[in-house]
């Protein structure tokens, strides 16, 4: 078997059955689609089973007790068979032409071990989709330490090779990674990343193409779309840097500059959330504003950071705004851009 395409499934009736729908309807026969049920408390664990008795040749189902994101990961891993893991979460959508495509790319393009894709954000209201600038030429090809070393330092910096549902991994890559994730399990918050890092640093062959293969679903009443105190609290995962460790050892990377850009990268991770609730409608912008002051005060290294010359002078100017509770500044500055693009 070529691919399994692996779905965590937790509170998703309203959407499982769309996103299950556009696996179906790839032209492609060669594949599993393994639905990994985490103890879901609506109505997700019976449409699992029954989209399973009306696809018996291409769905399987395990119903897990519920443990959370890592758990059910780890779970799909292990029972997974294709040659290949792709991931899709049960709101998102596979692009028609996905598994065809993957399939031509690893008969062109020497069976690489990570074909890492790009992939479209919708939105459930009237905004228009979201597209970023691909990373990379279109089938660049990553082969060796040398070569690799740019999609390290992407990984470092910031969050754009984190998700799961951009990449195709050659299963072993998965299931040999011997790490210990129990200590995250209390906050699983980044978790996309920490799956990645094994991977990517045992692929030998790594493939880009900047053909969107996934579109990626942003829900309105996400709890990341929510302004939740703790959900932003787990933004700042210091697990991470403990977790990262090991990994940019063996990369050479684990110097004073790299350890500051992973550091500006976790922060940043938090910054944007605050921004997200500043700069968008139907919130209590007292409310927002004090828990920024609030996280600054608590974090004087965003100050350091604002001084720090490894950082863009856009991430620089970020921190030196927040830093100094220039909220209204900041949030000008940032609509006047999105206005330009």
């Amino acid at each position: 078997m070529e691919f399994s395409i692996l779905m965590p499934v937790y509170k998703a009736a309203d959407t499982l059955e769309e996103s299950v729908q556009s696996v179906l309807r790839q032209a492609f026969e060669d594949y599993e689609l393994l639905l990994v049920e985490d103890g879901s408390p609506d109505e997700s664990g019976q449409i699992c089973d029954a989209l399973t008795a009306r696809h018996p040749d291409r769905i399987r189902v395990l119903h897990c007790p519920h443990r959370g994101t890592i758990p059910t990961r780890r779970e799909a891993i292990a029972a997974a068979r294709g040659d290949f893991i792709l991931w899709l979460d049960a709101d998102d959508l596979m692009e028609p032409d996905t598994l065809p495509y993957l399939h031509q790319l690893r008969a062109d393009h020497g069976d690489p071990d990570m074909i890492l894709y790009e992939f479209t954000a919708f939105y459930e209201d009237d905004r228009p989709d979201d597209k970023r600038p691909p990373l990379f030429a279109d089938l660049t090809v990553f082969e060796g330490e040398a070569a690799k070393k740019s999609l390290y330092e992407l990984y470092i910096r910031g969050n754009q090779l984190d998700a799961l549902w951009a990449k195709a991994t050659r299963r072993e890559l998965f299931q040999n990674d011997p790490t210990d994730y129990t200590p995250y399990l209390s906050n699983p918050y980044g978790e996309d990343a920490l799956h990645g890092l094994y991977p990517l640093t045992h692929a030998a062959r790594v493939l880009y193409t900047d053909r969107r293969l996934t579109r990626y679903r942003i829900r309105q009443n996400s709890l990341m779309h929510r302004f939740d105190k703790a959900r932003l609290d787990q933004r700042l995962n210091t697990g991470k840097f403990a977790f990262f460790e090991p990994f940019m050892k063996e990369w050479g990377l684990w110097d004073e500059e790299h350890r500051t850009l992973l550091k500006a990268s976790s922060y940043r991770g938090v910054l944007d959330g605050i921004l997200y609730f500043m700069l968008e409608d139907g919130y209590d912008q007292g409310e927002v504003r004090e828990y920024a002051r609030g996280f600054v005060w608590e974090h004087p290294e965003l100050k350091e950071l604002a001084r720090s010359r490894c950082l863009s002078a856009k991430n620089r100017l970020i921190f030196r705004l927040f830093a100094s509770g220039r909220f209204g500044p900041l949030c000008t500055a940032i609509k006047a851009r999105r206005k330009l693009h």
